[in-house]
């Protein structure tokens, strides 16, 4: 079988649990595997053992954007959208994502892989796939059903018209996205996720999702410095790579868990 990986330019990105781990099993068992992704983890790719192809432009926005201010008398509904359209700018930017099909299907065409395996940022990954008629697979999330009530909203209709259009210019349907709701990567056939049910408790998830992975690690003992967590409960504040310098996330987070009761 021959594989292609396609992931971010960005060290997180190739892991996701086991990823980049997957790709390196399966070339070793003797199947043909090559990753394609930025030039920046070329070299995380190579030391894993798997070849590696370098692409012009992934569709992920890196660097990220300066941290934006809240301009001064801006509603609360404004500033939501507002942040909320930077972060889909970070994968689904419509000349971005298009450049990007440009460049992986280059890279399809001449491996020919026989199945295209991608985390779930990278937009151009589903539409080459279905260019391809190859099947198309989800490393690292579930597939989740959607709610009884989709979401719904100018956000939400922003973004689809973006990937309606996306799909268009490709001459694509969009098999390897979900139907309604925000935009997402679905693989009708498997998400291959590498953390328990537990950790997705309270979401429906749809019967494509599979879970892979070793027995837990030993518990750490408790840090003496801060309060048992009974009195006061610990909150872990993290954000993804394109938030994480952006100090207002982290505020607004600190506060909600102190509002709380709790220890962020």
């Amino acid at each position: 079988m021959r594989y292609l990986f396609v992931s971010a330019q960005l060290p997180g990105h190739l892991d996701w649990g086991g990823f980049l781990a997957t790709a390196g099993a399966l070339h070793g068992r003797g199947h043909a595997v090559l990753w394609a992704s930025g030039a920046a983890v070329s070299g995380l790719v190579a030391a894993a053992g798997v070849p590696f192809a370098a692409l012009a432009e992934t569709g992920w926005r890196w660097p990220p954007p300066p941290p934006i201010a809240r301009p001064e008398g801006m509603d609360d509904a404004a500033w939501h959208l507002l942040r909320a359209g930077r972060a889909l700018d970070q994968w689904l930017d419509p000349p971005r994502v298009a450049a990007a099909v440009d460049a992986l299907g280059a890279v399809a065409a001449a491996f020919a892989p026989d199945v295209i395996v991608s985390e779930v940022f990278m937009a151009a990954a589903g539409i080459v796939a279905e260019q391809r008629g190859v099947p198309f697979v989800v490393v690292g999330w579930p597939a989740v059903a959607a709610g009884k009530s989709p979401s719904t909203g100018p956000l939400v209709a922003a973004a689809r018209a973006r990937l309606e259009g996306l799909l268009a210019g490709a001459g694509v349907r969009g098999a390897n996205f979900a139907a309604d709701g925000p935009p997402a990567l679905r693989s009708p056939l498997l998400h291959l996720t590498f953390w328990s049910d537990g950790w997705y408790r309270g979401l429906t998830l749809l019967p494509q999702t599979r879970h892979a992975g070793g027995l837990p690690l030993d518990a750490l003992p408790a840090d003496a410095a801060l309060p048992a967590p009974d009195e006061r409960p610990w909150v872990v504040i993290t954000l993804g790579t394109s938030f994480n310098r952006d100090p207002a996330f982290f505020l607004a987070a600190a506060h909600a868990a102190d509002r709380l009761g709790c220890l962020p």
